[in-house]
């Protein structure tokens, strides 16, 4: 009986130790009993980049090029003969091949804004937030990697006329590597800025010069395209062609090339460098310029010397119209400054007597017998009407000086009668003619001595 009391007691202090210690650990390790995370929950240290790239366990994948876009991971190499793309927004580049072309070995370069959708066109100007965007050196800093240079107008311009003046000293060899260099040019000088950059360059002295005194009429008909399409509307480029003396030098192919496309893009040059510039049109005066225009009417007619006595025409036409021009502008203008520029325009015009040298040279004459040939050739095609246009435009512009000269032609006064009549039945179907009709009925009233 003792001894059972005593296991009694032995089992009491036992199983009390034991729930002192469940108590213990419960107290001090709150959560002892809980759920150990799984290894894809625990937190594990980030390893910094730097010891990424120093071993060969976290090097970037190879980029394997598909025909669909992927993007290219940091610090991953891509090969040469894909299209990229890079976001200004975000930075992100991707990349895919290029679609049929297999052997190109470099990169071509697409720019996108992830608030845009890739073929997204805005109508307007850019937006004011444009200092969002990565600069011309980020974004040379960013292709590095890609394999990749980015280029601006400028720079092409440069690199063009660098390997122009390559080519030229071998042109036998490599006639086709100038023809892409200057064809590539001439797109870029259309550009105002980049024009005047080129003049700057000495583009002039080094380029279009030895072409127009190459004696390939291919290089001297690109040459003189390069110049007018540089001196349009330009007023630095046409200061610098007036510099470096190139009116002479277009004059002479008009008058003794016999190759169409020299002597049009001659014209051409000439035509962008004298308008609205005075002193140029000295120049040109100076040279028998007007000579030499009035010597293109007296060639056989052909279908290209049509077209050379249209440009010739037009020319002439813009001439005299912007003597009248100016005149008008001094009249008119208010603005004090203004007025005085004005004033000093009409006194350059002036000294130049344009339309008293033209009259002298037959300019008159010529021009009735454009308008003779032209009703003889009734029905008319878009290149004698421009014609009817040009000529009855000249004819208005020196109508006090041409009344003298053409007085008593009377195969001329019927020229405007037959025109008349002809543009006034085809302006019954169609609106286009009516400005001609109305042309043709001004000249009719202004020349004829009966209407007087």
């Amino acid at each position: 009986m003792f001894e059972m009391s005593i296991v009694r007691i032995g089992l009491i202090i036992l199983i009390a130790a034991s729930l002192g210690a469940f108590w213990y650990l419960d107290t001090v390790f709150y959560h002892w009993d809980g759920v150990l995370p799984q290894p894809e929950e625990m937190v594990v240290e980030t390893v910094p980049e730097s010891s990424k790239n120093n071993t060969i366990f976290n090097k970037p994948k190879e980029f394997v090029p598909t025909n669909e876009w992927q993007i290219i991971q940091e610090g991953q190499l891509i090969p040469p003969g894909l299209h990229v793309q890079i976001d200004l927004q975000t930075g992100e580049k991707k990349a895919k091949l290029m679609e049929g072309n297999i052997n190109n070995k470099s990169n071509s370069l697409a720019i996108t804004d992830s608030h845009k959708p890739e073929n997204f066109i805005d109508p307007n100007r850019m937006p004011d937030n444009s200092h969002k965007f990565r600069s011309y050196e980020k974004l040379k800093d960013d292709l590095k990697d890609l394999n990749m240079t980015i280029k601006s107008d400028m720079d092409v311009m440069d690199e063009l006329s660098r390997k122009f003046q390559e080519q030229m000293k071998v042109y036998e060899d490599s006639g086709k590597n100038l023809q892409n260099i200057l064809t590539d040019l001439e797109y870029l000088l259309h550009q105002v800025d980049t024009a005047e950059v080129f003049a700057k360059n000495k583009g002039i002295q080094l380029i279009i010069i030895p072409c127009i005194n190459s004696n390939s009429s291919y290089l001297k008909s690109q040459g003189a395209l390069l110049l007018g399409s540089a001196a349009s509307n330009n007023q630095k480029v046409q200061i610098a062609s007036l510099e470096n003396d190139v009116i002479p030098l277009l004059l002479k192919h008009i008058d003794n090339e016999f190759t169409f496309s020299v002597q049009k893009n001659c014209i051409f040059a000439l035509s962008s460098i004298t308008r609205r510039f005075p002193l140029a049109q000295k120049q040109l005066i100076d040279n028998n310029g007007i000579q030499i225009f009035m010597s293109v009417f007296k060639t056989p007619i052909s279908k290209f010397n049509t077209k050379l006595k249209l440009k010739v025409t037009q020319l002439l036409e813009d001439l005299t119209i912007e003597i009248e021009d100016a005149k008008l502008t001094f009249k008119e203008e208010t603005n004090k400054q203004l007025n005085i520029e004005a004033a000093e325009r009409v006194r350059q015009y002036d000294n130049l007597h344009l339309k008293d040298k033209l009259v002298e040279n037959g300019w008159c004459n010529i021009l009735g017998d454009e308008f003779i040939i032209l009703s003889n050739q009734i029905p008319l095609d878009e290149e004698n009407n421009a014609m009817v246009e040009a000529s009855g435009k000249s004819l208005l512009a020196l109508q006090k000086l041409c009344k003298v000269k053409l007085q008593g032609n009377k195969e001329f006064y019927q020229s405007f009668y037959k025109l008349e009549t002809y543009y006034k039945q085809l302006v019954q179907n169609d609106v286009f003619f009516d400005e001609l009709y109305q042309l043709t009925t001004e000249l009719t009233n202004t020349y004829d001595p009966v209407l007087e």
